[in-house]
């Protein structure tokens, strides 16, 4: 019976060795798109605290949250208007964040039905953003808003990225309805058709 033999690469053909700066890079480029086209529907049914689904309830028919929350209704216009919209809109947020995994197309309930809640406001000439609401958005548009966290370690270059990216997408959904965002920070938002006029209604 002829003996076992190993085979061992050779040097020339071993696969090279990953550094670490070319580990982290890896994992940091990895993702996964988890398809729905076509997908079937399941049904899950939470059993959770009352304060958890009144949050829920708030965010998604947009009225106060209440309960020592002084966040403004504004601020979560964007979500879908259904609970189940808004747990999955931030469990598909979440798994993107901390495991780089999407779904393709987004997922239905995540869709706000009713039409855009914010152009919806915007036709009525009501208040989009405040003042303050205006500064931080500009401010999260630029590097120089995440570097403290970066430079703690709160936050990798490639997330302050993907946030910066973010931002741009609502700065250019406001800009898109016609409203102006000074760069100054006393300076408050106006409808660019209407001019600089219409500052104090805003701020109103």
């Amino acid at each position: 019976m002829p003996e076992a033999s190993s085979f061992q690469f050779s040097k020339e053909h071993d696969a090279p060795a990953l550094s670490n700066t070319d580990e982290k890079k890896t994992e940091a480029d990895a993702f996964s798109i988890i398809p729905l086209e076509g997908d079937q529907k399941g049904t899950i049914l939470l059993n959770v605290e009352q304060n958890i689904k009144s949050v829920l309830e708030a965010l998604a028919k947009k009225t106060e949250i209440g309960m020592g929350c002084s966040i403004e209704i504004e601020e979560y216009e964007h979500l879908p208007n259904s609970i189940t919209g808004c747990l999955v809109y931030y469990l598909a947020k979440g798994l993107k964040e901390d495991f780089n995994i999407e779904f393709d197309p987004k997922p239905v309930s995540t869709k706000q039905r009713g039409g855009d809640a914010t152009k919806r406001r915007a036709e009525g000439k009501k208040r989009l953003i405040t003042k303050a609401q205006k500064n931080e958005l500009l401010d999260r548009t630029k590097m120089s808003f995440y570097e403290s966290r970066i430079a703690a370690g709160e936050m990798t270059i490639d997330a302050a990225i993907e946030q910066i990216k973010a931002a741009f997408q609502e700065k250019q959904q406001f800009e898109s309805l016609g409203l102006v965002l000074p760069e100054k920070k006393t300076e408050a938002p106006y409808y660019e058709s209407e001019g600089k006029r219409t500052r104090k209604k805003l701020e109103a």
